[in-house]
């Protein structure tokens, strides 16, 4: 695992597309010098830990970079997803969690799902944790990393995908929906859900209906349930 030591180094790091596993910060460091990293940070759902132990030359802080690199360009994966006659994508809409990741992915690999997009800012990557969460599944489901999601969605439709979202407004219960042979599912992250501009660019939105007090579902969990309705109308 890569160590980058610095202010300006950690800085640059969590604006470029590396995958910084932690970030680690001595103790005795003024946090008015760093505040910007730590929200940035905090923002990525990035681990921050303290430390009493200060590394030589580090002006205190150091970032963790993970050597994971599971991605493809979006044009790489669709050349393969196109020789399909049936086709199923994921489509994560700045998911945070990197056990939520792992799960999803897991269970798109149970699924049959060709691969799964995220965005290349604002969304969890692809850690260690991810990694082992997914229990082996990530070295077969295709992970493809886009700057714009929207944009995507658009270029998705062009050939001939069918988009859904998955929120609990959703006008059509998953279970009455006849599924297309080439589909994308978007879910939102985790509270918030998927962004405005996401949600107009699907085509349709389902909904998972409950009958409990609580009324949502971890994403995950969603997911599982979602992709094995479209499996079994495949």
């Amino acid at each position: 695992m890569e160590k980058i030591i610095g202010i300006n180094a950690v800085r640059e790091a969590l604006d470029s597309s590396k995958n910084i596993e932690k970030i680690e910060v001595y103790k005795g460091l003024n946090k008015d010098r760093i505040r910007d990293i730590l929200s940035k940070a905090s923002k990525k759902n990035i681990k921050i830990f303290y430390t009493d132990k200060r590394q030589e030359n580090s002006q205190g802080i150091a970032a963790l970079v993970s050597e994971y690199d599971y991605y493809l360009e979006l044009n790489e994966f669709l050349e393969k997803a196109l020789a399909k006659k049936s086709s199923v994508i994921l489509i994560l809409d700045q998911i945070q969690d990197p056990r939520n990741f792992g799960a999803i992915i897991r269970s798109a690999e149970c699924f049959g799902v060709d691969g799964i997009i995220i965005q290349d800012r604002n969304s969890v990557s692809v850690t260690e944790t991810v990694v082992k969460s997914s229990t082996g599944a990530i070295e077969h489901v295709d992970i493809v990393k886009v700057t714009n999601i929207a944009d995507s969605m658009d270029r998705l439709k062009k050939y001939g995908y069918f988009i859904y979202g998955a929120e609990a407004d959703g006008e059509t219960d998953y279970y009455n929906e006849k599924f297309p042979e080439k589909l994308c599912l978007v879910l939102g992250s985790e509270g918030k859900g998927m962004r405005k501009k996401v949600k107009e660019h699907c085509d349709k939105i389902l909904n998972i209906p409950m009958h409990g007090k609580i009324n949502s579902l971890n994403v995950s969990v969603a997911n599982g349930i979602l992709l094995a309705e479209i499996s079994k109308n495949k």
